[in-house]
């Protein structure tokens, strides 16, 4: 980098910090509870990358092998070694109704067809409760980053306007306009400006990604439901 850029940089960084630790303390507060909202955001944001990663790895081991014809004995045994997969818990429903309903045995060890059609609706309902459930486990803190995205720019537009106000306030007591005056409250509030922003882009951006995520689980949620249960009324498990 060249050596002027650098320094301007530096002394860029300097103005900066300067301008938050001789910040008033209305502002400081208004700068707290943004840097508050922006960790916590960072943190639901890593986590759900975390979370969504884990499911589609497992995710994708108990679809190929419910593709491949195995029986619910084997997909069951795969589901309690897969734990962060919502076909996991589903499975799981799946197997506990299908015992409860066939006195503690699975219809794989019978070799028969589960043909009851009321003994496959009850099933079916079994997997839709628990598909609402992992959806509702997916969208677990998703709230709060669209409450980042759309709080964030009016916290720190309130800062902003305190700091114009005191701005022109400096002026009205120093009965002077000179930009020596001025700027220090203009430049405090566009600090404000910039840490609402900074805090609200990353939870809005990653609030869409999420949600689309999760929509999209949510429809294979609901094919694999109807897929397991024609499999089921078949006696293909």
């Amino acid at each position: 980098m060249c050596p002027i850029w650098q320094h301007s940089l530096a002394l860029s960084q300097g103005s900066i910090y300067r301008l938050i630790v001789d910040a008033s303390p209305f502002a400081k507060v208004i700068l707290i509870v943004l840097l508050g909202f922006s960790v916590i955001s960072w943190a639901v944001i890593i986590e759900k990358i975390r979370f969504f990663r884990a499911a589609d790895r497992y995710s994708d081991l108990l679809l190929r092998r419910f593709r491949e014809g195995a029986r619910l004995e084997e997909l069951a045994a795969i589901s309690k070694q897969t734990p962060s997969s919502p076909y996991s818990s589903l499975l799981n429903g799946a197997e506990s109704e299908i015992r409860l309903q066939k006195g503690g045995n699975l219809v794989a060890s019978k070799g028969s067809a589960f043909s009851a059609t009321e003994d496959v609706v009850r099933v079916r309902s079994a997997l839709n409760r628990t598909a609402s459930t992992e959806v509702s486990k997916m969208e677990s803190y998703l709230t709060f980053l669209a409450t980042t995205g759309s709080v964030t720019p009016f916290v720190g537009l309130l800062g902003t306007v305190w700091g114009v106000m005191s701005a022109f306030l400096s002026m009205g007591l120093r009965g002077s306009a000179t930009l020596a005056v001025v700027a220090p409250g203009i430049a405090e509030a566009l600090i404000a400006t910039v840490a609402g922003l900074a805090a609200a882009i990353p939870a809005v951006v990653a609030y869409n990604y999420f949600l689309g995520k999760v929509r999209g689980a949510e429809n294979d949620l609901t094919k694999f439901i109807s897929e397991f249960c024609d499999r089921l009324s078949g006696g293909l498990l």
